[in-house]
């Protein structure tokens, strides 16, 4: 997605909360054409951070619960996830498709709420 653009990535966003989540509402800190930060309010207690900056490709994902982050991805260096129930730890992984990374977030808060 490095190429991509903020309306790209935040079109792609849309379309797959459309898809998978009943209610949510986007809260944007900032949005350029080259950078989005953004918290997805799903319900009360969580949320979905989502960063992206076309500059780098850097990418950041977290389920946010209760003011704390209980799951995410990102790039910062390479990519990695912070596994549910242990978010301080980075595990390598390949890069995934931001719909891999969402359905994994809905997973966890569907099982979670």
């Amino acid at each position: 997605m490095n190429n991509h653009n903020v309306d790209e990535f935040l079109s792609s966003l849309k379309t797959f909360l459309k898809n998978h989540f009943a209610q949510y509402k986007i809260e944007f800190l900032i949005r350029t054409p080259k950078s989005l930060k953004a918290n997805i309010h799903l319900d009360e207690k969580f949320f979905i951070a989502a960063r992206y900056n076309a500059r780098n490709g850097r990418m950041d994902f977290a389920l946010i619960q209760d003011d704390k982050r209980i799951f995410g991805y990102d790039n910062l260096k390479e990519w990695h996830y912070h596994p549910y129930k242990n978010p301080s730890v980075h595990i390598p992984c390949d890069k995934p498709s931001t719909d891999k990374i969402l359905f994994e977030i809905k997973k966890i808060y569907e099982t979670t709420k």
